[in-house]
């Protein structure tokens, strides 16, 4: 089985169009050997400075704690304005977690945007959802046509 991770739903539906049959199920399209899920642009962010600093007393920023330059960059899950986790981005990312880690799929296709950035939103979503070695490999759309 192939699991195609789109960067957005609309690449997401243009591809099932392409590959036909395909049968809804929650936030993925399964079907001729092909299971179809995307992201919804950053699901991921950079971890804010207290993740590395620890909180301040006053929970605020201080001069101290700048410039802050961590031996290894860490990402979470992107929270909504209140630092709270956002439930649709977990739900979303749960759903790509457990369709990468079915036993039946051996093969994943990055088909985020043709930039860095597309690359980099399924690169994540991969790279902290994976828990055992498959084939990865990319989806080159250059220009993304109706």
């Amino acid at each position: 089985m192939i699991l195609i991770i789109a960067e957005k739903p609309s690449l997401a539906r243009n591809i099932v169009v392409s590959i036909g049959e395909m049968k809804k199920a929650g936030s993925y399209y399964e079907g001729n050997g092909y299971i179809v899920t995307w992201a919804f642009g950053h699901l991921f962010s950079l971890c804010d400075i207290e993740d590395y600093t620890g909180p301040t007393s006053t929970g605020k920023w201080s001069m101290e704690n700048i410039p802050c330059f961590p031996q290894k960059f860490r990402f979470q899950l992107r929270k909504n304005a209140n630092k709270q986790a956002d439930s649709g981005i977990k739900k979303q990312f749960d759903t790509i977690a457990a369709l990468c880690n079915r036993e039946d799929v051996d093969t994943i296709v990055n088909a985020g945007d043709s930039d860095r950035e597309g690359e980099i939103i399924i690169r994540l979503c991969v790279m902290n959802a994976l828990k055992s070695e498959k084939k990865l490999s990319r989806l080159w759309l250059p220009d993304q046509t109706p």
